[in-house]
């Protein structure tokens, strides 16, 4: 996978949905982007992410420990829950945010954010 051709994309506002189905899309097979999250709040996207992984027919399972292309969801506080989401690539994350695109250490998004959940569908 080339993160940079990742990076120099626009995925929009609240784009990290679409940059992680972008990610399926080209890297593996495609998954379901059935919602918007233009204007939705923070609990409807948590909402969103939670359908479009635990109630999916993809396959999706959560896993201790993060593997290449699993999702990555993130949330700042357990109140509000997941809200963000990424792909974890070699040690890093790629994330879409409203300022752009971003692959960051591990470390700084456990600096930013205090739920970290890894979901890989099975080879």
């Amino acid at each position: 996978m080339n993160v940079n051709d990742y990076l120099a994309k626009d995925y929009g506002p609240q784009g990290c949905w679409s940059l992680v189905a972008d990610v399926y899309q080209t890297e593996r097979q495609a998954i379901a982007v059935d919602f918007r999250t233009i204007n939705r709040s923070i609990r409807e996207m948590a909402g969103a992410f939670s359908l479009a992984l635990h109630k999916s027919p993809h396959g999706f399972v959560q896993v201790a420990e993060p593997v290449d292309l699993c999702i990555v969801l993130l949330g700042k506080t357990e109140a509000i829950g997941v809200h963000h989401c990424g792909i974890y690539w070699q040690g890093k994350v790629l994330h879409a945010l409203t300022g752009g695109n971003f692959y960051q250490e591990m470390s700084v998004i456990h600096d930013q954010f205090a739920l970290v959940e890894f979901w890989a569908k099975p080879a």
